[in-house]
């Protein structure tokens, strides 16, 4: 009984964690949007000066390219970890779960490099 509460209150940590950081992110945002509805009720310009101070900030022009790298290299991570282990078992699982950001991080390099880099018109 005492392992089933330790194995739920580690693997429900991480969903918690990522709730809460969503939430309070959002919870931010909003009241960034309600500052900006106030300042557009009272007829006050809107320079993007303002808009950058509030905190909305546009996409960067690489995000594509740093998020693609990131998840590949979690990927080899977890391969390489799965590799380190000696139960012949552990090395398959391990190895096809990395194949999950290896892909998707290819995605996105293959978006960063078709899409991303292009010039604006």
């Amino acid at each position: 009984m005492e392992g089933t509460f330790a194995v739920i209150g580690v693997f429900g940590m991480i969903p918690l964690i990522v709730f809460l950081g969503l939430f309070f992110r959002n919870k931010a945002r909003a009241k960034n949007v309600e500052l900006v509805q106030a300042m557009l009720d009272k007829d006050r310009d809107i320079t993007p000066e303002v808009i950058r101070a509030v905190g909305f900030t546009g996409k960067r022009s690489h995000s594509d390219l740093r998020t693609g790298m990131i998840l590949v290299a979690v990927g080899v991570a977890i391969f390489i970890f799965g590799g380190v282990i000696p139960e012949e078992e552990a090395q398959s699982v391990l190895g096809g779960l990395a194949m999950f950001p290896i892909f998707i991080g290819i995605a996105y390099l293959g978006f960063w490099f078709m899409i991303s880099r292009k010039d604006p018109e």
